[in-house]
């Protein structure tokens, strides 16, 4: 499994709806100085890390915008990024807190 693989299944294995796009993907890698084909390596914190960044940035309220929809089950979500990060030995306070998670409540006015 490539690095680029791995980080689309730890998004989608943290909120279960959400399916990053492949450019998403490659920016974030990118950006962290990481080849998105080399072989991931088992519990990659880096990796994590982007995956995590991917998931906290795609939150908003409604599915209309491609992001992960949190209007119905936003602590469920919680709940399983705190489980990830446990899997991965990190503070989950730490992380979020270092992430700066938010709601867009209306994605569409973005526009």
């Amino acid at each position: 499994m490539t690095n680029s693989t791995a980080v689309k299944s730890l998004c989608t294995a943290m909120a279960s709806a959400f399916y990053p796009d492949d450019t998403s993907v490659n920016i974030s890698l990118i950006n962290a100085e990481i080849d998105g084909n080399a072989e991931y390596k088992p519990r990659d914190i880096e990796i994590f890390r982007i995956s995590l960044s991917l998931v906290i940035g795609y939150i908003e309220s409604s599915r209309s915008e491609g992001g992960i929809s949190v209007s119905v089950r936003e602590k469920d979500i919680i709940n399983s990024i705190r489980y990830h990060c446990g899997i991965y030995g990190l503070n989950y306070a730490d992380e979020i807190d270092s992430l700066g998670l938010s709601t867009i409540e209306n994605g569409s006015e973005l526009w």
